[in-house]
């Protein structure tokens, strides 16, 4: 039962991060189409996009039912393709991020919001990691902001007198400095949907 949950919200995770780039090509905001879809009083359950999934339940528990699966000699191409999309989707935000703020090798950003979700300091398995892993193999020098993580092994911690050039919002989190980063010029991706309408930030 709780690995079918985690493959549950996996999947429909998937569905929407698969939304997003066809959304963006027509203009569309993805999150919008979540909230009207969601206002049918019944069979819909809202799962929004992101820079992944993160935690020790939903990127792992599905990867035992593929395990046993193909043991069995069974295929469970949902589970295939919605693990495969949710580990893409940190490179596509980095790049996104790299689109933005038009990042070259030597610049520097940032990523707000390390832990795998809101309102934690958990960085188990959190997509902050790969996000900084791809910016980094582009030659760019990544720092990081989280009022409730203490350490995060990934990259360097960010103070305000380190200027960048680009940031990124992974995980929203309260007291996230995305206001005075964005109010600074800095032009901010939000993956989170939690700081629309604020200038300078732009949504995943």
């Amino acid at each position: 039962a709780k690995l079918l949950e985690n493959t549950f919200r996996q999947v429909n995770i998937a569905l929407m991060n698969q939304l997003v780039p066809f959304c963006r090509s027509l203009g569309i905001d993805v999150r919008e189409v979540v909230e009207a879809a969601g206002s049918k009083p019944y069979g819909f359950m809202k799962f929004y996009p992101g820079a992944g999934v993160g935690g020790h339940c939903i990127p792992i528990d599905p990867l035992y039912l593929l395990w046993r699966s193909r043991q069995l000699g069974i295929d469970f191409p949902f589970v295939e393709s919605a693990d495969k999309t949710n580990r893409d989707m940190p490179k596509y935000v980095a790049n996104r991020l790299i689109d933005l703020a038009g990042l070259k090798s030597g610049d520097k950003a940032l990523i707000l919001g390390v832990a795998y979700k809101s309102g934690i300091s958990d960085v188990r398995e959190t997509p902050a990691h790969d996000v900084a892993t791809h910016l980094v193999s582009q030659g760019v020098e990544v720092y990081w902001s989280d009022p409730l993580v203490s350490e995060f092994e990934s990259v360097k911690k960010w103070e305000p007198s380190v200027s960048v050039k680009g940031a990124i919002v992974v995980t929203a989190q309260p007291e996230l400095e995305v206001e005075s980063v964005a109010g600074s010029g800095v032009p901010v991706l939000d993956c989170t949907g939690a700081y629309k309408g604020i200038k300078g930030v732009s949504q995943l």
